[in-house]
């Protein structure tokens, strides 16, 4: 499996925020002999005369051991080496042949042990990339295929209350006077578990209930107005929403991760 380095996940998270996420037009594979680690700046990249980076094409997302995945669509092949620069361990996808901003990165299942007059080469279907968050299918989608080119604008986001999880047939909660109030988020920053994060900068507040709502079980991130929900969270005690019961979240109690 791939994950993200900080460059993407911050690129994803901005779209919280109203930056739209540019599409990448090509990403090249690079080889690695050491882990470049999630911030894409450690780790070192192979070297020997006539290497260069790989382009690499992703496949449509798709349901792949219970995920929806992306995955190479072409086997990768480097260059032959007339010498022995040494055994490739991970794998850093980029935004560029040469520099740029490391994108993914993952270790390989077998590390390749490059030899004289052998060319290194990974097949079809071999990197597999889901990314890591409470996020709906809807929107996982929609980051995968930033890493196809194409380009996921900006949004508002607004918080629903719904009685389950959204993206198995929870049903957003209503009622006179319920609305969804907007949050917005602060910069994206590495939590202490390394994960890219971003938290709501001030209170958010429901407004005060009419008559009763129903049950809240589920926090969900939506865009503006729309019913494309982003995220969701299960409440740990869900609560029954009846008049005058305001419910609210606290600065920085709303929090969204992405790896």
């Amino acid at each position: 499996m791939y994950f993200s380095t900080h460059h993407f996940s911050t690129r994803v998270l901005n779209t919280f925020r109203g930056i739209t996420a540019q599409g990448y037009p090509q990403l090249w594979a690079g080889l690695f002999i050491s882990d470049p680690t999630a911030t894409g700046a450690a780790g070192v990249e192979i070297a020997y005369e006539g290497y260069q980076r790989q382009p690499i094409v992703f496949t449509p997302p798709a349901i792949l051991n219970g995920h929806l995945s992306i995955q190479n669509a072409d086997d990768i092949a480097w260059p032959t080496s007339d010498q022995s620069p040494g055994t490739a361990t991970h794998i850093g996808i980029f935004d560029a042949r040469m520099g740029g901003s490391m994108v993914l990165r993952g270790s390989l299942t077998v590390p390749l042990e490059i030899r004289p007059q052998q060319q290194p080469s990974i097949l079809a279907g071999d990197i597999i990339y889901w990314g890591r968050g409470n996020f709906s299918a809807g929107f996982r989608a929609e980051y995968l295929n930033i890493l196809r080119g194409v380009s996921l604008p900006g949004f508002e986001t607004r918080i629903a209350m719904h009685n389950g999880n959204p993206d198995t047939g929870g049903i957003e909660l209503s009622g006179e006077n319920y609305s969804r109030p907007t949050v917005t988020f602060a910069a994206p920053f590495a939590a202490e578990n390394g994960v890219m994060t971003i938290v709501s900068e001030s209170t958010v507040t429901f407004p005060t209930p009419l008559n009763a709502w129903g049950n809240w079980a589920f926090s969900s991130g939506v865009k503006g107005n729309t019913t494309e929900v982003i995220f969701s969270t299960q409440k740990e005690t869900p609560e029954a929403i009846h008049r005058n019961y305001v419910g609210r979240f606290a600065q920085g109690e709303i929090q969204v991760g992405h790896s």
